[in-house]
């Protein structure tokens, strides 16, 4: 039998030194809970060591928890200017609360190896949170309370007393599901079991809210950010459906949260600029053009994950620290100041596309703070000043456009906005045809559908109601323009096919959303009337039919596809 006994560590000035050593494992975990309690330490670690026959050691942590330390003074909430607005209680777990949490509690989070996820549903994690000592808790409750009722109105006083009943009832929640005890047995190594015996308990509409509650529990024991995501990617099975998969999507998104996650994620990079685009490469499921060397197998499990879309919730919180970073201040390329303007470039190309700027309106402010950085000018000449510039990075003049109705929607927008209008009118007088927004040799669907997507952009976009319906028109009539010369339409209605075949490929472009409500639209309306008027039209839509049954139902399906492309039933 091999020979095992226990060390119990602290951390102490950056160094592990062991505080004692047992035969027990049960002892060992007994004192390192003592230690832990009493907060005189940095960290309490405990090591599993075994004797092998050939007397070398093998040892395994089975136990961490990084601590605070008496009366750490460094245990602040981080200043904040932005904290969305929760509209609901149940608003309180979803993943821009978790942010603002993460933003405002990091340095205790980081200190305590714990997340939002697991304070949310642990009553223990959020009792240590509520008595911590400095009170971090009620400052950023009152940070938060503050920033939301300046944007919304509301009386300071009533959003900061609203915040603690909700984090009392949210304390409520976990303390009922610390009453589950018999649960305790499950977690994420056998996570089918725990979901399937949360359900049994509290049926489908307290499965998730157990299962997450089991897990913080397991986690509240182990403090380490990267074990925690280990056991969480193990956990996610392929054959997990996507409910299932989102409960570990929301805690693996909070651990990536962490910077020193995303610093033992990303590795050695030459540059801040690398790292961002290393970690929009991961968040898309892309394999690196220049990978690091012996990238750990936990990050190619996640770019698998995020390449199936089965981790929204990570992939969101990659981009807020994307967007964060770029907002900031720390040089792209501190090595080379003189590779700084490239590496913006480099950023922005990888970041823009023909559907708009990653991100969306936030990305797009905060790519223009970082491009008027070079600029002496603040405040709205300053912006003004950004706007042109990043005009002028952006080439496509698609991507150009994409831009603008982004940015219209930020403040930089509002205060640049004849800046704007003067970038849309010039855009538009340009472009004789759709081929001024779209490459000639991409295919005719795909062209349409770039145009089509840009005007439901533009009618949802800031700009004035004149400028959007004039612009939105003009696509309108080079869609029109290009459907005709094209051939599009008479290549659908070939009259080598049969009627039926002729008018269903007809009626089921004109409900595919690739045209929007318009003249081009029209064109092909009007062809498939023209069918409707031939003599006869029915018996030639059920040609071929080999019974009455399926004449019936080659007419019922046909009315249905005209009713879904627009046409009177």
């Amino acid at each position: 039998m091999p020979e095992f006994t226990f060390e119990v560590k602290t951390l102490s000035d950056n160094r592990w030194t062991v505080e004692s050593i047992h035969k027990s494992e049960t002892l060992a975990l007994k004192r390192a809970r003592e230690l832990v309690k009493a907060n005189q330490c940095e960290g309490v670690e405990v090591a599993r060591e075994r004797v092998r026959s050939d007397g070398t050691f093998t040892g395994s942590v089975i136990f961490k928890q990084m601590l605070s330390g008496p009366g750490d003074p460094q245990v602040q909430i981080v200043p904040i200017d932005d904290a969305p607005d929760c509209q609901s209680f149940e608003e309180v777990y979803g993943l821009e609360a978790r942010l603002t949490m993460w933003k405002v509690l990091r340095k205790y989070f980081e200190q305590v190896g714990l997340t939002p996820s697991e304070v949310l549903h642990n009553y223990g994690a959020l009792s240590k949170l509520m008595d911590n000592d400095p009170p971090v808790y009620p400052a950023a409750i009152d940070r938060i309370a503050t920033i939301q009722a300046r944007r919304s109105g509301q009386d300071s006083k009533e959003r900061r007393d609203e915040l603690y009943r909700w984090a009392d009832m949210v304390a409520s929640r976990a303390r009922e599901a610390e009453l589950e005890k018999h649960l305790r047995k499950f977690g994420l190594k056998d996570f089918k079991a725990l979901l399937e015996a949360c359900y049994e308990e509290g049926g489908p509409a307290r499965r998730d809210h157990l299962a997450r509650c089991m897990i913080a529990r397991q986690f509240y024991l182990q403090r380490n950010f990267l074990s925690k995501l280990e056991d969480l990617l193990k956990a996610a099975s392929p054959d997990l459906d996507r409910d299932a998969l989102a409960i570990l999507d929301g805690f693996i998104a909070d651990i990536l949260g962490s910077a020193t996650v995303i610093q033992e994620i990303l590795g050695n990079r030459s540059n801040l600029c690398n790292a961002l685009i290393g970690l929009i490469d991961l968040m898309e499921g892309k394999e690196e053009e220049l990978p690091p060397l012996n990238e750990p197998e936990l990050v190619q499990v996640l770019r698998r994950l995020f390449a199936d879309g089965a981790l929204p919730n990570g992939a969101q919180v990659l981009l807020d620290r994307v967007k964060t970073q770029i907002e900031g201040r720390q040089p792209l390329n501190r090595a080379n100041p003189e590779q700084e303007d490239a590496s913006f470039n480099k950023l922005l190309g990888r970041l823009a596309s023909e559907k708009g700027i990653m991100g969306g309106p936030q990305m797009a402010e905060a790519l223009t703070t970082r491009c008027g950085l070079k600029f002496p000018e603040g405040g709205d000449v300053g912006r003004r000043r950004s706007v042109t510039a990043m005009l002028s990075l952006i080439r496509d003049p698609l991507q150009k456009l994409r831009y603008l109705l982004h940015i219209a929607e930020t403040q930089t927008g509002s205060a640049a906005m004849d800046v704007l209008l003067s970038a849309v009118d010039f855009l538009a007088a340009q472009a004789m045809d759709i081929h001024g927004f779209v490459n000639p040799r991409l295919p005719p669907t795909k062209k349409m559908m770039l145009i089509s997507d840009l005007q439901r952009a533009l009618v949802r976009s800031a700009l004035p109601e004149d400028v959007r319906t004039r612009v939105v028109d003009q696509l309108d009539e080079m869609l029109c323009d290009f459907v005709q010369r094209d051939g599009f339409i008479d290549r659908l209605d070939d009259p080598d096919l049969g009627l039926r075949e002729r008018a269903s490929r007809l009626v089921k472009f004109c409900s595919s959303g690739i045209l929007l409500e318009g003249r081009a639209l029209q064109i092909a309306r009007k062809r498939i009337a023209e069918h409707l008027r031939q003599p006869n039209f029915v018996e030639k839509l059920t040609e071929g039919c080999r019974s009455r049954t399926e004449a019936e139902g080659v007419v019922r399906t046909f009315h249905q596809q005209l009713a879904d492309a627009g046409f009177a039933a």
